[in-house]
């Protein structure tokens, strides 16, 4: 189905844009995006901008209906998805999940209930009870981890180590919530993954996993990612323990379209989950999977706003068992106003770098948040071997470097590489 004219609103998506401009140019679609703010990404690559608040669902409609939209992308996050779901049913357009799917798929609870359903080892939960947060805390076996039921961006997630600490961040995460719900559960000091797979008109394929090595500070809980490696060592025992289980929950749960990522921990020999995303999320792991397999969801998911299909790909060629080595390399920001950057432009043109996210730019301020607005720097990398993957980490996050206006380092990413491993996965030469 030709593409071309059709009128595509992206809401978000900043951090997409250039692979969002590769897919509207080489279709000839028209490119809409509407917010209240807009980024220099975004309006370098846009048609047409419309200033609404992209939450009021009634603006968005009027919008969708005067210029005559053909579909509704989102970058990825979580309340503007929410909207698009309500404004695209209300005037038919294609959107790749229902309002009842997409409720069930993101409340942490319901996605626990429907693993252990269908044999998907998950997290514990604890009973609390909301009348009496004091009784509750004293029969709880610390460390655990409070978090909102419905949000994400580690916002209002905290470890818990004892019955004093816990009905302050009860609360916390509380407030957090859209819902005003939280879920407690146990503390696992694991290795964590995270698992991808897409989905045509019901078809599932497992498209990547990796492995996220997560900043180790002793202050912080919060495990901001330092690296997320492809394809995760641990994916062999994963596909023979797990996968099939995983495809059924996620079947059952009514997904037929699109892509999900589910988030888990490793250790002695197990798994266990604790929640999904059914949207891109921010790892863009479809830069990998486009790189070796030709199957890229972000313009399968804009091809599906415009048509209700998932575009023209051949899924049978999604395989999680990449040929190479793929790293996400994270450069974390201390926090404070940015005076100078070194080394981005550079290692653009470095052997092995697919592409480079800047999220921010000189004058720009970074607060310490201890959440992804602390990612600064992120480099997709490719490699032949393992050896070799290592050899392009170190010499990239060592020719990078932010300053404050103090003149002060602000990235405090330095991995250690030894940390690494893909296995006994082995790569092609």
């Amino acid at each position: 189905m030709s593409l071309k004219g059709k009128r595509l609103l992206v809401l978000g998506g900043t951090n997409n844009a250039p692979d969002i401009k590769k897919f509207t140019e080489e279709n000839g679609v028209v490119l809409v995006v509407a917010g209240n703010r807009f980024s220099p990404e975004i309006m370098a690559i846009a048609d047409e901008m419309h200033d609404i608040d992209i939450l009021n669902r009634g603006e968005l409609e009027n919008l969708v209906k005067e210029k005559n939209i053909d579909g509704i992308f989102v970058g990825g996050n979580e309340d503007i998805i929410s909207s698009a779901i309500d404004v695209c049913e209300k005037c038919n357009l294609p959107f790749y999940s229902s309002r009842q799917v997409w409720d069930m798929a993101m409340n942490k609870k319901t996605f626990k209930s429907y693993c252990r359903k269908h044999g998907v080892p998950t997290m514990e939960d604890y009973e609390i009870d909301e009348t009496n947060l004091s009784e509750s805390a004293k029969q709880l076996k610390y460390p655990v981890v409070i978090k909102p039921v419905d949000n994400c961006g580690s916002t209002g997630v905290n470890k818990c180590e004892n019955a004093e600490q816990f009905i302050e961040l009860y609360n916390q995460a509380k407030q957090c919530s859209r819902t005003k719900t939280v879920t407690v559960e146990e503390f696992d000091d694991g290795f964590e993954i995270c698992v991808y797979y897409t989905f045509v008109d019901g078809k599932i394929s497992l498209s990547s996993m990796s492995d996220k090595y997560v900043r180790g500070d002793a202050e912080s809980f919060i495990p901001l990612s330092e690296i997320y490696a492809y394809p995760s060592q641990y994916l062999p025992l994963y596909m023979e323990t797990v996968d099939a289980n995983m495809r059924a929950m996620l079947l059952d749960l009514g997904i037929r379209n699109g892509i999900t990522s589910m988030q888990g921990f490793y250790k002695d020999g197990k798994f266990k989950f604790f929640e999904m995303g059914f949207r891109l999320g921010g790892t863009a792991q479809y830069r990998y999977t486009e790189y070796i397999n030709n199957i890229n969801s972000l313009h399968m998911m804009m091809a599906y706003a415009l048509t209700g299909k998932m575009g023209d790909c051949d899924q049978s060629m999604d395989n999680a068992m990449f040929r190479k080595p793929c790293c996400t390399l994270t450069l974390l920001s201390k926090g404070g106003t940015v005076a100078r950057i070194e080394g981005v432009e550079e290692a653009r043109k470095y052997d092995g770098v697919l592409y480079i996210e800047n999220r921010y730019k000189v004058g720009d301020t970074i607060k310490a948040t201890r959440t992804i607005s602390q990612f600064h720097v992120r480099l997709y990398i490719v490699a032949d071997n393992e050896q070799q993957m290592k050899e392009k980490i170190e010499h990239l996050q060592t020719s990078i470097q932010a300053y404050d206006t103090e003149g002060e380092p602000m990235l405090i990413t330095h991995f250690d590489t030894n940390k690494l491993s893909f296995g006994d996965n082995v790569f092609e030469n």
